[in-house]
C-alpha cells in the first residue's frame, strides 16, 4: 500500500548459534546454489564459497565436541577397575588389496597344479639354508663395517659404549706427563760424570780376540767416532 515501507528481510542467524541439522540443511542449500548454470554477480559466488568454508569449521567443531560428550557418558569408573574411556579397539582387518591378490594367486596355483602340494627335496632345503647363512654373515659383515666406520671400536670382543669412548678421551686429553717424558731434562748431568743423556752401561772387558777379530786395515776414520773413556 502507498504509504507504507516494506518491512526488512529478516537478518539470518549467525552460523556460530546454528545447530548441526541447521548447518547441514545450510551447507546443501549452498550447493545447490553453486550448482546452477544461472549467471550470478562476481560477488555472491565467493561470498557463498567463503560461507560454506565457514560451515565446514563449524561442522567440525560440533561434532568433536559432540564426540567427546558421547565418550564422557560412556565412561565407566570403579575402584577395582581401571577407567576405561574409549571404546574397545577392533582387531586390525587384513587389507582387502592383500585378500584380493592372495585369493587370485590361489586359484591359479589350483588350476595349475590341482590339489597337489610342491614339496622340497633334501638338496633344495640344504641349499636354501645356505643361502639364508650366507645372507645372514653379509648382513652382520655389513653391521660391523658400519660401527667401525662410526668410531665403535671392538675390543676384545665387545663393542665399546659411548661412555667409554668419552671416559677414554678424557682420560687422554688430562693425562699429565712425568718428569722421564719431558725432553728439556734428557740431556741434563745428573750424575756429574761428564755424560749427558741417559745412563749407558759399559759391557765387562772381556777378551774375544779367539771370537771376534777384526781387520784393522780395512777400518776407516769416522768423523762422527767419539772415542771412549781411557782410549
Amino acid at each position: 500500500m502507498p504509504g507504507f515501507r516494506v518491512p526488512p528481510k529478516p537478518k539470518p542467524p549467525p552460523i556460530e548459534e546454528l545447530t548441526i541439522r541447521e548447518l547441514r540443511d545450510l551447507y546443501d542449500r549452498n550447493a545447490k546454489i553453486l550448482a546452477t548454470p544461472a549467471p550470478s554477480t562476481s560477488t555472491y559466488v565467493p561470498r557463498i564459497m567463503a560461507e560454506q568454508a565457514k560451515i565446514e569449521a563449524q561442522l567440525l567443531e560440533l561434532e568433536g565436541m559432540r564426540d567427546i560428550q558421547v565418550g564422557l557418558e560412556i565412561t565407566k569408573i570403579s575402584e577395582d577397575e581401571q577407567m576405561r574411556i574409549d571404546k574397545a579397539p577392533e582387531q586390525p582387518r587384513p587389507i582387502e588389496a592383500k585378500l584380493r591378490a592372495l585369493d587370485k594367486f590361489g586359484s591359479t596355483f589350483r588350476q595349475q597344479n590341482g590339489e597337489k602340494i610342491p614339496g622340497l627335496s633334501f638338496e633344495e632345503a640344504m641349499e636354501l639354508e645356505q643361502r639364508a647363512h650366507a645372507a645372514d654373515l653379509e648382513r652382520k659383515q655389513r653391521l660391523l663395517e658400519k660401527r667401525q666406520r662410526q668410531g665403535l671400536v671392538t675390543v676384545k670382543g665387545r663393542v665399546l659404549t659411548r661412555e667409554e669412548q668419552e671416559a677414554r678421551i678424557w682420560a687422554f686429553m688430562n693425562y699429565k706427563p712425568s718428569e722421564d717424558d719431558d725432553p728439556s731434562t734428557w740431556f741434563d748431568d745428573d750424575q756429574d760424570d761428564g755424560r749427558k743423556g741417559q745412563d749407558i752401561i759399559e759391557p765387562d772387558a772381556e777378551d774375544l780376540s779367539d771370537i771376534i777379530r777384526v781387520d784393522t786395515s780395512r777400518v776407516y776414520y769416522n768423523t762422527f767416532y767419539e772415542p771412549r773413556d781411557g782410549d
